[in-house]
């Protein structure tokens, strides 16, 4: 199957559903694989969407990049993206025009509007509208800020975010906070979480909670037990999983995650949990602890060979592996099956009318 030239939206939904079981089976090629776990809401489920800024008519118009191209495509509306950010994403273009702000060209080196992205709460239905900047300057920005809050006073903070430099990477590490705090919050359960703009956080609130709630159980956490959660973020499985064990130790690169990570911990009074900021694989080459239970959702880059090695070093009872690339997960599973053999393979489908599919794969240690 050649997934980058299908049309999901000409295919009716359950059909997508079997097209992605089929895939999985297709690459693990296991008994193992359990039945697809449907989205809640297929359509209108992205909370966390990036629009792409360029002149078209002498106007500043916002859309996305066409796939494998540099070239992007005018468009606010897309079916996938929740229906009120593509209401606040039509006020945001308006404006922009309204202030006469140009998209930055790389090519003449000329304009200011990079990108911009909106985060949502769907717990709260607070927003947290980033604009990313080619430089400091961003004019009549406090004007705009008011009028676009007057009509959407769900929005309780701008970020910019400001870039020096041409890069396809959207958010870097200079931001300046306009209006509010810099943070929104959510809830899972019993528990609050705030997000900065650069933290990572699952854009389909519905399907998430679903995700994490399997993902716990697999883990089938002992109170005795200490649980490593790699690639934490700001610490959602992390202080989901702290009610069953002993002890949680949630590890990340991101500052700004670990950050809110810190803020989530001590606002939801937990005890039992520590948070790290590192590199993963430099954590567990010299981690001291024995973790019985690894769970792991990194990039859809996967895991690095060290990490994998690392862990096979550590020997925990049980792996509980998230990922957004099933081709990555199967790599380094396959690394991982020197030690371990393969409970389970959970999909979900988190990103209807795309190709991707999101798995849960349980590992358990061979000799335990």
């Amino acid at each position: 199957m050649n997934k980058s030239k299908i049309n999901y939206f000409n295919i009716p939904y359950e059909e997508q559903l079997a097209m992605k079981q089929a895939f999985v089976k297709r690459i693990f090629q296991s008994e193992r694989v359990e039945a697809i776990t449907a989205n809640p809401k297929p359509m209108y489920y992205r909370h966390k969407v990036t629009l792409s800024a360029v002149m078209q008519n002498n106007k500043l118009r916002l859309g996305q990049y066409e796939e494998n191209t540099k070239t992007i495509k005018p468009k606010i509306n897309h079916a996938v993206q929740d229906e009120m950010i593509n209401l606040v994403f039509g006020s945001i273009e308006k404006l922009l025009n309204k202030y006469k702000l140009k998209a930055y060209n790389p090519k003449i080196k000329q304009g200011i509007i990079k990108h911009v992205m909106i985060r949502k709460s769907f717990a709260y239905g607070q927003y947290l509208i980033v604009f990313v900047t080619q430089g400091n300057l961003f004019p009549n920005h406090q004007k705009l800020i008011k009028e676009l809050v007057a009509l959407h006073p769900e929005i309780v903070s701008v970020v910019q975010n400001i870039h020096f430099r041409d890069t396809p990477i959207v958010l870097l590490s200079n931001e300046k906070v306009l209006y509010g705090t810099g943070y929104i919050y959510d809830q899972i359960d019993d528990y609050r979480f705030r997000m900065s703009a650069r933290s990572f956080y699952q854009v389909n609130p519905k399907q998430m909670i679903n995700l994490y709630k399997k993902a716990l159980l697999l883990a089938d956490i002992k109170t005795n037990e200490i649980v490593c959660d790699a690639y934490c973020g700001i610490g959602t499985m992390t202080l989901l999983a702290s009610p069953y064990a002993k002890e949680v130790i949630g590890i990340d690169v991101s500052k700004s995650s670990i950050e809110d990570a810190i803020y989530n911990k001590q606002y939801n009074q937990v005890g039992n949990v520590d948070f790290i900021h590192d590199d993963v694989e430099k954590w567990l080459q010299k981690a001291k602890v024995k973790v019985d239970c690894l769970i792991m959702d990194p990039t859809r880059h996967g895991a690095t060979e060290i990490f994998l090695k690392s862990v096979l070093k550590l020997e925990p009872k049980r792996i509980v592996y998230v990922s957004c690339d099933i081709e990555t997960q199967k790599r380094d599973i396959d690394v991982l099956l020197e030690k371990y053999r393969i409970d389970s393979i959970n999909p979900f489908d988190m990103f209807s009318y795309t190709d991707h599919v999101e798995t849960i794969t349980l590992l358990s240690l061979k000799t335990a």
